[in-house]
């Protein structure tokens, strides 16, 4: 009767171990060298060479910007696209999510690939620019240029701020896209915004049931001829907004009902002859105009 010490079935099992590790190290050299093969293969074969690039949704010229910084923003985040290059169609991620995201100033960006012309057509949807979100501190102080005495705009419409408070470009979904000039300017539609908050790039100005009613507003100023286009939201929480001009008087609104009724009442008084007498005129509620 053969009976096998303890240090005899140790070794075996070592051995079969030895083996096992072998077998997988081997299994693994072959598997990268085949994929290595594969992918230099992939590089160097002209079935995959991209023949042209074309970029639809913006100007030539900027279409040509934009090329040039997702080729260096992909070399720098992929390294498919570094070992491939740009000539190379499999490069090519058909959802750019990191470059787009980096990106606020576009709304969308798809990569088309079209393999029998071996193509590709990048698509944008830039978002385009509604107004200017300033926060605290961004429109406390103006410096107007002085002539003769009288505080004027310059011939562009536009007075620098002394303060350093942030202002952004918004698009009309009230998406905080680019950096805006520190400026104050009837040219443009503008939100002064001292609600404290800190916002930053792709954030909401404001939730969209209160937005929508903000886009209104914007309207209703240009339609009744109201001498600016800055609305003043100074607490959230009431969701009011109000509208302050020389040759006007202070205009209520309040962001959860609609404006529409407005502007009947704001032509009522105007005909009535007291428009410029007044202090305020408050829209706040439905279909009501209170003035003082």
């Amino acid at each position: 009767m053969n009976i096998r010490r303890p240090t005899d079935l140790r070794k075996k099992r070592d051995k079969q171990d030895v083996r096992k590790k072998y077998f997988i190290a081997v299994a693994g050299v072959v598997f990268l060298s085949l994929t290595g093969l594969a992918l230099l293969a992939v590089k160097q074969s002209d079935f995959f060479t991209v023949r042209a690039v074309e970029v639809s949704g913006v100007p030539a010229v900027y279409g040509e910007q934009v090329l040039r910084d997702m080729k260096a923003f992909s070399r720098e985040h992929s390294l498919l696209f570094r070992f491939l290059g740009a000539d190379n169609m499999l490069a090519w991620s058909g959802d750019p999510d990191e470059f787009l995201d980096a990106n606020p100033q576009f709304k969308t960006l798809r990569v088309q690939k079209d393999p029998v012309h071996r193509a590709i057509k990048i698509v944008i949807d830039v978002r385009e620019k509604f107004g200017v979100w300033c926060g605290a501190g961004s429109g406390d102080d103006v410096r107007f240029i002085v002539d003769e005495g009288t505080a004027t705009a310059t011939e562009s419409g536009v007075t620098v701020s002394d303060t350093m408070g942030e202002c952004y470009w918004f698009d009309r979904d009230g998406v905080l896209f680019a950096k805006a000039p520190q400026v104050q300017s009837e040219l443009f539609n503008r939100v002064q915004d001292s609600t404290g908050r800190a916002l930053v790039l792709r954030d909401k100005i404001l939730p969209d049931r209160l937005f929508v009613n903000m886009v209104k507003i914007f309207a209703l100023l240009e339609v009744a001829d109201i001498n600016t286009k800055t609305v003043f939201l100074r607490d959230l929480e009431l969701e009011e907004v109000f509208v302050d001009s020389v040759s006007d008087p202070t205009l209520y609104f309040s962001l959860h009902e609609s404006p529409d009724f407005a502007l009947s009442a704001i032509d009522a008084i105007k005909k009535s002859g007291g428009w410029g007498g007044l202090g305020y005129v408050d829209l706040r509620s439905e279909n009501r105009a209170y003035y003082r």
